[in-house]
């Protein structure tokens, strides 16, 4: 269902969508899927702050990094 609310008349209605409504969405929903790994990279890279790289001189700092190599590349693999 879609909504739609007129601003002139203040009314809110609901329809259906059209055939290429739909296909739009779908397609805008698969644009979204077929990116989301790139943005779960980004994320993760993100995360690697000044902090984060001076505290790699630790063991719980190496453990970290390695964690988050692993993480990136299997979102990699989705790609």
């Amino acid at each position: 269902m879609i909504r739609i609310f007129d601003v002139t008349t203040q009314v809110e209605t609901t329809r259906e969508p059209t055939a290429s409504e739909q296909e739009e969405w779908d397609a805008g929903k698969a644009e979204q899927l077929a990116n989301a790994p790139y943005r779960e990279i980004a994320r993760l890279e993100a995360t690697v702050t000044q902090r984060r790289i001076r505290e790699m001189t630790t063991d719980a700092g190496k453990k970290w990094m390695e964690d988050l190599e692993a993480k990136i590349a299997i979102e990699r693999g989705k790609l």
